[in-house]
């Protein structure tokens, strides 16, 4: 079992520790769920170049031969899920959604909708709602994005890397499988992202 020193980051010989700053974005208080993403990016280092700049990251990265890097520390936050998360009650179970609430949101224009629909679901506390930058740390596996619903495929040893270093965070905060996602599932992405990791 790993351990998770007090800087947030997790120690054992499978991780590679590789720490950037840059995409840490104040502190997080608690972590409630893991983002899976896939990178858009051919290989590792094009994603440490990306990170040297700054903005948007994830806490881990899976390289295509399953090393696992940490890129920023678990107590940071950092801008992984996307601006605007999708309803969780819409997705699973519409009959559990505020109806004359969503009825109002749904009656508006696409861009307007999608607008009210992540003002609402934020009000909401996880797990009414999908994970958010504020309470979720991110898992990015590295994988280009080929057309508009379609990434490369997710090798086996990014899964076996994947699947190790979810069973630590199961551990390290209480998590369970349900509290897993790919991004699309949370945000308004490429649909085929993530679609080959598997837990």
């Amino acid at each position: 079992m790993s351990t998770l020193d007090t800087e947030g980051m997790l120690i054992d010989d499978k991780i590679s520790l590789k720490r950037y700053p840059s995409i840490e974005h104040g502190n997080l208080n608690s972590v409630t769920a893991v983002v899976v993403h896939q990178t858009d990016a051919p290989s590792a280092q094009s994603t440490f170049n990306a990170y040297d700049s700054g903005g948007n990251g994830a806490h881990f990265l899976i390289g295509k031969n399953g090393r696992i890097y940490q890129t920023a520390s678990t107590n940071k936050r950092c801008y992984h899920v996307g601006r605007l998360i999708k309803s969780k009650c819409l997705t699973l179970d519409k009959n559990s959604c505020d109806s004359v609430e969503m009825a109002k949101i749904l009656a508006k224009s696409w861009s307007n909708q999608i607008k009210a629909l992540d003002a609402h679901e934020r009000q909401k506390s996880y797990p009414d709602r999908y994970p958010v930058n504020s309470d979720a740390l991110g898992i990015e596996i590295v994988g280009k994005h080929i057309n508009d619903t379609q990434y490369e495929a997710v090798t086996p040893a990014q899964n076996e890397s994947l699947q190790w270093l979810l069973a630590q965070m199961y551990e390290h905060f209480s998590l369970t499988k349900t509290d897993v996602y790919r991004h699309p599932d949370v945000s308004y992405k490429n649909p085929g992202e993530a679609k080959g990791a598997s837990w």
